[in-house]
């Protein structure tokens, strides 16, 4: 039974102790909890005087709730949402991957700055919901450097030409062309031309700055961050609802956006140019991506293991990814789903065997200087690839084979957007994609679905207004 005492304060008002006992029943060891409750300004003291009771009565079943272990040992009156969130990321660093922990370290620190301070039972449907909307009505600046339309005679007259800027002054050949051929490029790179040929900024480039709303994706990664909070806080029996969920929140749906992906013609073009492309490295890297449609991390993690040359499959087991703070470093794969075992086709077989034998002479001839590595792609010391570095790989290959401009990731949709162009069916599509759910593969290409479904329809047109024979 909770002890009650009501108090006189120094400016006339009146406030209550309220004191409950429990006992552990497992160790047997008593715990006592205080709380002082202040009743509103302009409640009377009759009506202070029952409204206490109450107060006392879910204060003494909190306590015991903590004390017998229905809920955390937390006192859940007190308990900020930044305390409790840093509760949560201890969790998350505990159980799950090195990246989700610093993205929700990253997205949290934001939060904390509009509903850190708010105590967990105080943050209402009203006060998430505009801390949502602030989120969608925020801008960023984007800003275009653009080269000047005389930017190749501005530097000319000044006695550069791309040859002596490349070898001599070493600016980077890939970005140097983009600018020779008028297209933005970026403002460090701008920046150390400008102050390696001694060439005022505004004089060879135009800067343009607009406003833009954040990707969908950014801010669902703050909202969805702060909902798995409150979540587990629901869960510890802290807050009787998850006020973030849907069920309170209005949630703006993500706009459609089509991927990005070669056609038929231009994916067999972008396959022939691999075929007799010199650089044997960067060649065996597309060509995996263009016909497995792996992943960039998945891709910097495989290893000759996983390479079965006789059953001709090859297996994901591991990603590289890189994280600021943390460096490069090798992941369990992005979903469970993403652990899986495909068929390969004889000529990526082919190639493999080929990049096998290239990549054992060169660490015949580097010794010491390359670690020893089973990865198929490495640094040049044999370390862990930069997934960065294939991007890179992806631009190169574009610059040289004169082809418009694609993704690396783009490499990943043209593959699954052509087995279901084919007619594979989705749940195989799926499977060697990686997709944790059939559904996911079905959202994010049903362009190619939607063609599928014109056609099959055009088909059972086909099939009953054409002429049939008659039996004889």
């Amino acid at each position: 039974m909770a002890t009650i005492r009501k108090r006189l304060l120094k400016n006339g008002k009146s406030a209550y102790d309220i004191q409950v006992k429990a006992t552990d029943k497992g160790s047997g060891r008593q715990y006592v909890r205080t709380l002082c409750w202040h009743p509103d300004s302009d409640m009377s003291d009759k009506k202070a005087d029952k409204e206490v009771i109450l107060v006392a009565d879910r204060f003494e079943k909190e306590v015991i709730d903590s004390v017998t272990g229905a809920s955390p040992a937390v006192d859940p009156t007190t308990i900020s949402f930044r305390a409790f969130a840093e509760k949560w990321l201890e969790k998350v660093r505990r159980d799950d991957s090195v990246s989700y922990y610093a993205t929700s370290r990253k997205v949290l620190d934001f939060a904390y700055k509009s509903i850190g301070g708010y105590k967990l039972r105080e943050l209402t449907p009203a006060i998430l919901q505009n801390f949502f909307n602030s989120i969608d009505g925020r801008r960023r600046t984007v800003t275009v450097i653009t080269p000047k339309p005389a930017f190749r005679n501005i530097l000319a007259s000044y006695g550069y030409k791309y040859k002596n800027l490349r070898h001599e002054y070493h600016i980077q050949p890939a970005t140097l062309s983009r600018a020779l051929n008028g297209k933005p490029v970026g403002a460090k790179w701008a920046l150390e031309l400008c102050r390696a040929a001694k060439i005022p900024f505004d004089k060879l480039f135009d800067r343009t700055e607009t406003q833009k709303p954040y990707a969908w994706e950014t801010n669902n990664k703050i909202k969805r961050t702060v909902r798995a909070v409150l979540a587990l806080a629901k869960k510890n029996r802290l807050v009787q609802d998850n006020f973030a969920s849907s069920d309170y929140i209005d949630y703006p749906p993500k706009a459609a956006t089509p991927v990005q992906f070669m056609d038929d013609k231009t994916a067999a073009q972008f396959f022939e140019f691999l075929l007799t492309y010199k650089n044997i490295r960067i060649k065996t890297a597309m060509l995996i991506l263009l016909l497995t449609g792996l992943r960039r991390g998945e891709l910097c993690g495989l290893e000759w293991s996983d390479i079965d040359f006789e059953n001709k499959t090859l297996t994901v087991r591991r990603s590289v990814v890189y994280v600021s703070g943390f460096g490069v470093f090798e992941k369990e794969p992005k979903t469970h789903g993403s652990k899986r075992t495909i068929a390969v086709s004889d000529s990526l077989l082919h190639f493999l065997s080929e990049y096998r034998i290239y990549q054992a002479d060169l660490k015949n001839r580097c010794g010491d200087y390359m670690k020893p590595s089973e990865k198929l792609f490495t640094s040049e010391r044999g370390e862990l690839i930069h997934p960065a570095t294939v991007e890179t790989w992806m631009k190169i290959v574009l610059r040289d084979s004169g082809m418009s401009h694609f993704t690396l990731h783009s490499l990943r949709h043209t593959n699954i957007t052509l087995q279901i162009a084919a007619g594979i069916p989705l749940v195989t599509v799926s499977a060697r994609a990686g997709h944790s759910r059939t559904s996911t593969t079905g959202d994010i290409y049903s362009h190619v679905i939607q063609s599928g479904d014109r056609r099959a329809a055009e088909a059972i047109e086909s099939f009953f207004s054409e002429p049939k024979k008659e039996n004889t």
